[in-house]
């Protein structure tokens, strides 16, 4: 009895940071451990062992994430503590597993916010880690969306964000990324544009571009690849980023009016279908063999989708009416609506505040260690000036440091300007799950095809058909919304 007793009382500490500025803040390693383990004496709860993770939680495989899971299986470990939901997991492969871990018998204990989940954990205690969970993986994407405004700022100056082309070379000036014509690659480059304007099939201006000895890296190139040289304006000294044309500053290969023609010829040359939107194309998947559905436009008004075909067999000639994919969203939209008590919006917003609350203090954390890595490096630029001063170093080492440290400057800086505005993001952001979740029938009926799209890969992921059915995998809140027996009974 006592050895059972003990074994029930048997925790490990998981305590994570995401970056060296949270290593360096109040967000420490060192602080979580001491907080926890006063927690888990004030739980009376032995702990046997301890990881200390100082990785992104992003980072392939999170090793030392699965290793505490071995070990908490292999040892019979009843009670795993951390310090929030994100500290345990930013995305739901890892949440599935310590859903496991949970109808194993095993207690989660996220301290910071007075939660212990297991199997007798009341329903409003389930869904509002669910929202969590959601709300942690999107502060992941949020995170990802400011490291983005920092290269968007470099396209606005005219600067290529990416790996070049073929036809380009990157290269660094003055410690900034920039790409450069590859004079070798150049004349293919032109000569591929000349013989699409002068309406040459892709095909034959592959097979022409082959004869001639043109390879991208070592490879004969693709019709596909060249459909995509075709139609990138990178070469008329522009740049599309996400559908945006922006200028470039990088010397062109072609001229625009040369660009402009073969764009002409290659939209004359498509099929009229396209004319037409097809809301559900690139969504669905054939449940028989994998491949995407794709639609056609039949006596110019009726849409039918149907597979590809691409892996042989008959399922392409299996069709299902646009109507009737509509309706199977529709109905699913209605679905969301009357699955929500009053007592259930109420707890969404209580978790989107709490959500909220912690991205400010994770943002502050953020703003004064950005904030001291900048003076770090002013620093830096004025002790190296006075050794240049001193000739303790050379003309052009003072050179090369100096411009690197303001180019890293130059980054923080942006980072600085990106973290004041993404709290009004995340806000919005919000927002609009609540209004979602309050009214999907309406928001989801009065938005755009592409909209639509988003609005579906917000509720669910693997959509199929087969069998004249249209089925879709829920994320995580969703499933629970609609097909928690507790909430369809109580609300909590």
């Amino acid at each position: 009895m006592g050895t059972e007793q003990n074994l029930n009382n048997t925790a490990i500490i998981y305590a994570r940071v995401s970056s060296v500025g949270q290593r360096n803040t109040g967000f420490s390693l060192d602080s979580q451990i001491r907080y926890l383990q006063e927690y888990a004496e004030e739980q009376n709860l032995k702990v046997v062992k301890v990881y200390e993770v100082p990785e992104s939680a992003k980072k392939s495989g999170r090793i030392a994430f699965n290793q505490m899971l071995d070990f908490a299986r292999k040892n019979h470990i009843k009670h795993l503590i951390f310090e929030k939901t994100d500290r345990s997991t930013r995305n739901f492969r890892d949440e599935v597993e310590l859903q496991d871990l949970i109808q194993e018998g095993v207690s989660i204990h996220y301290w910071k916010e007075h939660l212990i989940l297991n199997t007798n954990s009341r329903s409003f205690d389930k869904f509002n880690h669910d929202m969590r969970v959601v709300q942690s993986k999107g502060q992941i994407d949020l995170l990802t969306e400011e490291i983005k405004k920092g290269i968007a700022e470099k396209i606005r100056q005219g600067g290529y964000p990416s790996r070049a082309p073929v036809g380009y070379k990157n290269i660094r000036i003055k410690g900034r990324a920039e790409i450069e014509v590859d004079r070798e690659k150049a004349p293919f480059i032109v000569k591929i544009f000349e013989l699409a304007s002068l309406g040459y099939p892709i095909e034959s201006i592959r097979k022409i571009a082959i004869d001639d000895g043109f390879r991208i890296g070592n490879s004969k190139p693709t019709k596909s690849a060249i459909g995509k040289m075709l139609h990138n304006p990178l070469y008329c000294g522009k740049m599309r980023i996400k559908g945006v044309i922006y200028e470039g500053h990088h010397e062109p290969i072609i001229s625009l009016e040369l660009y402009n023609k073969v764009q002409k010829i290659l939209t004359t040359n498509k099929s009229r279908q396209h004319d037409r939107i097809f809301p559900y194309v690139g969504l669905i998947k054939c449940g028989h063999c994998g491949c995407q559905l794709t639609a056609e436009l039949k006596k110019g008004k009726y849409v039918y989708y149907h597979c590809t075909g691409k892996r042989g067999g008959t399922c392409k000639k299996d069709y299902i009416r646009e109507e009737v994919i509509e309706e199977t969203f529709k109905d699913l939209m209605q679905r969301i609506k009357e699955s929500l008590s009053d007592e259930i919006i109420e707890a969404v917003k209580i978790a989107l505040k709490e959500s909220n609350k912690e991205k400010i203090e994770y943002q502050e954390a953020q703003y004064k260690e950005i904030q001291r890595q900048i003076s770090v490096l002013d620093n830096r630029i004025s002790k190296i000036y006075d050794d240049k001063l001193d000739g303790l170093i050379s003309e052009e080492m003072w050179k090369k440091k100096t411009n690197d440290w303001h180019a890293e400057k130059d980054g923080l800086t942006l980072k600085l300007q990106n973290l004041n505005t993404s709290s009004k993001e995340f806000y919005e952001g919000s927002n609009l799950l609540f209004n979602f979740l309050k009214d999907a029938p309406r928001m989801y009926s009065e938005a755009s095809p592409d909209k639509k799209k988003e609005i579906l890969n917000f509720v669910g992921s693997n959509f199929t058909y087969k069998d004249k059915k249209v089925s879709v995998e829920l994320t995580l809140v969703f499933d629970y919304l609609l097909n928690n027996p507790f909430l369809k009974k109580s609300g909590g």
